[in-house]
C-alpha cells in the first residue's frame, strides 16, 4: 500500500509538470505575437506621423496659392497641394508614403481627386468656413469681386504600407491623413513687422488707423523736420533691436521675426539711408540676398505730387501688381516670392508719442499693410530730401509669419495662413 501511495504522488508530479511546459509555451507564443503586433503597431504609427506632416504642408501650400486669389482657379490650388505631397513623400526617409500621380483631378462641385500609387487617393476641399467643407456656399470672390477668405482641406486615403507579419493574420496594413489650412483672424499681439512707422488719421479706427485702401503715403522722410511723427531726429525708422541699429537693414529686409513689447513701438534716430536701401531693396532683387528673397514682380513706380507735398499717383500701383501676376502670361522672377512687397507697419498714436529720437515712444493702433512702390534710394541724392524718401500705398490686408491672433475672424490688417482642426477627418 505504502509503494502504491508513493507511485501516485509521483504520477501526479509529472502530470503538474507537464502543464507547466504546456501553460509556458501558450504564454511565449501569445508573447511573441503581441511583439510581432508590435512592430507592425509601431511602423503604422510612423508613417501615420510622417503622412499627417505630408498633408500638413500640401494644405499650407495650398492655403497660401488660395491666399488673396490673384487669378488662380481651385485646380490651381489643388495641383500646389499635390506638389507639396509629391516634394514631401520623395524627400528622405519618406520611402513608405512614396505616392505617384496616375491620373488628372476630377472635380465635383467644391471637391477635387484623384487617384495616387498604392491604391491612395488625394481629396482636395474647398470652403469659406474653416469649420465646414460638405455644407453651405462657396466661391472664390464675393459679389463685389472681392477675394473671399478659402480654407483647404487636404486628405489622403489608403496609402498602403510593408506589413511585416500581419499577414498571417490575413490583414494590410494602410494610412490615411487629412489636414485644413487658410487664413486667420486679425493680428493681436504684433511680431514680424518693418521697422517703419505711419502715424495714425483716426486713433479710434482700430482696423485701418483711418487710412483709406489705395492711399499712398511716405513711409520714410529725407528729412526728420516734415516727419509727420514731429520728433526731432526721427525719419519714420523704427528701433526693434536690443544692440542698437546693427541690424536695421536685417529687420527691414524681414528678418525681424520678434513682438513688440506692451504694444509700444520705439523711434530709431537718424536718416539710414543705406541701411535702408540694403534692406528694403532686396524685396526687389538690388542686393540679391538667397536669405531674403525678391518679389516675383519688381516693377518700380514713380509718384507725383501736389503743390503741397501730397502724393496724388504713381505710374504703378497695387491693382497694377494684382492685374500683372494674375495673369496667365506672367512670368514670375526667377527665386522670387510673392508678396515681398507688402510690408507690415506700425500704425501708431503720434499724439500720444513721448521724447525725440532713439528716446521716441508711441503705443501701437493697429497693424497697417502697404504695398512698397518703388525701390529705396541708393543714395542721399546729393543733399535733395525727396530722393531719400520711400513711398507705400495702403492695402486692406497682408500676411505675416509670426504673431498672436484673437478667435474672432476680420478681413482687415495682419493676418497668417495656419492650421485648423480638420472638422471632418481626424484633423492635426
Amino acid at each position: 500500500m505504502q509503494g502504491k501511495r508513493f507511485g501516485s504522488k509521483k504520477s501526479l508530479v509529472k502530470k503538474q509538470s507537464g502543464l507547466v511546459i504546456i501553460l509556458f509555451t501558450v504564454c511565449l507564443t501569445v508573447l511573441l505575437g503581441f511583439a510581432a503586433l508590435a512592430i507592425d503597431i509601431n511602423h503604422v504609427v510612423l508613417n501615420k506621423s510622417r503622412l499627417q506632416n505630408s498633408v500638413d504642408s500640401a494644405a499650407l501650400a495650398a492655403a497660401v496659392v488660395a491666399d488673396g486669389n490673384t487669378g488662380k482657379t481651385t485646380t490651381d490650388i489643388a495641383n500646389a497641394a499635390l506638389d507639396a505631397i509629391r516634394a514631401y513623400s520623395t524627400s528622405s526617409g519618406n520611402d513608405e508614403i512614396s505616392v505617384t500621380q496616375v491620373s488628372s483631378f476630377t472635380s465635383q462641385g467644391r471637391t477635387h481627386s484623384l487617384a495616387l500609387s498604392d491604391s491612395a487617393n488625394l481629396i482636395v476641399q474647398f470652403s469659406n468656413d474653416p469649420t465646414s467643407f460638405n455644407s453651405g456656399t462657396f466661391a472664390l470672390q464675393d459679389s463685389s469681386g472681392e477675394a473671399n477668405d478659402i480654407y483647404v482641406r487636404v486628405e489622403v486615403t489608403g496609402v498602403s504600407l510593408q506589413g511585416f507579419f500581419v499577414n498571417l493574420f490575413g490583414a494590410n496594413k494602410s494610412v490615411s491623413a487629412s489636414a485644413v489650412a487658410g487664413p486667420s483672424s486679425s493680428v493681436q499681439e504684433l511680431c514680424n513687422l518693418v521697422p517703419m512707422a505711419a502715424c495714425a488719421i483716426d486713433e479710434t479706427d482700430q482696423d485701418f488707423g483711418g487710412f483709406e485702401v489705395g492711399q499712398m503715403k511716405t513711409l520714410k522722410t529725407g528729412d526728420w523736420k516734415k516727419s509727420e511723427i514731429g520728433a526731432p531726429a526721427n525719419f519714420g525708422l523704427l528701433n526693434y533691436g536690443e544692440q542698437g541699429m546693427d541690424d536695421l537693414d536685417e529687420h527691414l529686409a524681414g528678418g525681424y521675426n520678434e513682438c513688440l513689447v506692451d504694444g509700444v513701438a520705439k523711434g530709431a534716430p537718424g536718416n539710414k539711408v543705406g541701411r535702408v536701401k540694403n534692406g528694403l531693396n532686396t524685396r526687389f532683387g538690388d542686393p540679391n540676398d538667397p536669405e531674403y528673397p525678391k518679389d516675383i514682380l519688381t516693377t518700380s513706380g514713380s509718384i507725383t505730387k501736389d503743390n503741397d507735398g501730397n502724393i496724388t499717383g504713381s505710374t504703378f500701383t497695387y491693382d497694377n501688381y494684382v492685374t500683372e501676376t494674375s495673369r496667365g502670361d506672367f512670368i514670375p522672377e526667377t527665386g522670387g516670392e510673392p508678396g515681398r512687397r507688402i510690408l507690415q507697419i506700425p500704425i501708431l498714436n503720434c499724439t500720444q508719442g513721448t521724447g525725440s529720437g532713439g528716446n521716441f515712444e508711441a503705443p501701437v493702433v493697429t497693424i497697417g499693410c502697404f504695398f512698397l512702390i518703388s525701390k529705396a534710394p541708393e543714395s542721399n541724392g546729393n543733399g535733395n530730401n525727396e530722393q531719400q524718401e520711400v513711398y507705400g500705398e495702403f492695402i486692406q490686408s497682408c500676411r505675416v509669419n509670426n504673431a498672436s491672433f484673437g478667435l474672432t475672424p476680420s478681413n482687415s490688417g495682419a493676418y497668417k495662413i495656419q492650421l485648423y482642426q480638420d472638422p471632418i477627418g481626424e484633423g492635426v
